[in-house]
């Protein structure tokens, strides 16, 4: 009876010990990257983004994201500063290797100068040591002020009106991440 006893005792001590090195696995997680995007012939942008949250397992990295940038729109011959703030989530397929690909979605708003909207983006890239590479789809709504003028019963005469503009298109990201 002594004998089972130490065994469970000793089982016991053995896996408190390795839960304990479970618990260590939640870190603070940094990734800044900075990048284009371009949305087929009718705009072009860039933006700097840094999320700040943490990692658990080195696998899954889930935080808040900051960003600034700036989108020129030649179509509609346009120019927008933007700050996208928005949650981010990032899953390493390998996560203890130095070389592990990995998927980024990025969801929140992005304030304008005249206005607002949504930002969102989905990518896919890979990680090498603290190097970060990401590539894939991202998409804005953005609600601006726009003067517009009109001929109107003998006269010129503007106004301002809100409206959409939507840019969707590729993103090509670098950065780095701890």
């Amino acid at each position: 009876m002594r004998a089972r006893a130490l065994a469970f005792i000793a089982f016991l001590l053995v896996s408190g010990s390795l839960f304990s090195q479970e618990k260590e696995t939640i870190k603070y997680s940094n990734i800044t990257e900075c990048g284009f995007f371009a949305t087929s012939p009718r705009s072009l942008g860039w933006e700097v983004t840094t999320v700040n949250g943490f990692s658990a397992h080195r696998q899954h990295c889930l935080g808040l994201g900051l960003g600034f940038g700036y989108i020129l729109g030649f179509a509609d011959d346009y120019f927008l500063l933007h700050t996208p703030v928005f949650i981010n989530y990032r899953l390493y397929f390998k996560p203890d290797n130095s070389f592990s690909p990995h998927l980024n979605i990025a969801m929140g708003g992005t304030m304008v100068t005249d206005g607002g909207g949504f930002y969102s983006s989905v990518t896919m890239g890979f990680k090498s040591k603290k190097f970060s590479f990401s590539s894939g789809l991202s998409f804005l709504a953005v609600e601006r002020e726009v003067e517009r003028g009109n001929y109107h019963w003998g006269y010129w005469r503007t106004e301002l009106i809100k409206e959409w503009i939507y840019p969707l298109g590729l993103t090509i990201k670098c950065g780095f991440t701890f």
